[in-house]
């Protein structure tokens, strides 16, 4: 597996993205992208039926399908006692997600200092800076960024002041 700076490399036919400290879409068109956050190991029938809707959603509104995880689990930082045994590893992950047919795919490295980031931080630095979500689609009981203190609420609350919609589905 090749992994390039923010633009990516065509792995499979999904860009796969890890430099998040400038705009991704470096190509010229610009864009936004419908973009969905999560662990995402295994890839489940609850997790392709949130990426079939990102998916639909990004093609409905000319934007990218964005998939944003992690290169670890972030319970193997936050609390590796009680951190679940994954599934897949990384590549296997990445794979997965590739068939689903998303045009990117994010890895955020997680390590102390990212789980130590505030969500607000998170949102505005990836999200908007790096990506430019439109829409951001996820469970009902999302949680992330410093102690899981983000959820549906406060991406509500940041998506009013940087012109993103979020969209909670409910859990399958």
């Amino acid at each position: 597996l090749h992994r390039r700076r923010c633009t990516g490399v065509a792995w499979r036919s999904v860009q796969v993205i890890t430099d998040l400290s400038r705009p991704a879409w470096t190509d010229g068109t610009g864009g936004r992208s419908v973009l969905t956050i999560g662990a995402y190991d295994g890839v489940h029938r609850g997790h392709q039926a949130v990426i079939r809707e990102v998916r639909r959603q990004a093609a409905e509104l000319g934007a990218r399908s964005v998939v944003v995880t992690f290169d670890r689990h972030p319970a193997s930082v936050v609390r590796p006692e009680s951190a679940p045994k994954l599934l897949t590893d990384l590549d296997q992950k990445l794979e997965l997600l590739a068939a689903t047919g998303v045009d990117a795919t994010v890895l955020v490295h997680f390590d102390d200092a990212q789980a130590a980031e505030s969500p607000q931080s998170f949102v505005e630095r990836v999200l908007v800076g790096c990506l430019a979500a439109q829409r951001i689609v996820v469970g009902e009981d999302f949680h992330f960024g410093q102690g899981r203190s983000g959820n549906v609420a406060l991406l509500r609350e940041v998506g009013v002041r940087h012109d993103f919609d979020v969209e909670p589905l409910d859990l399958i």
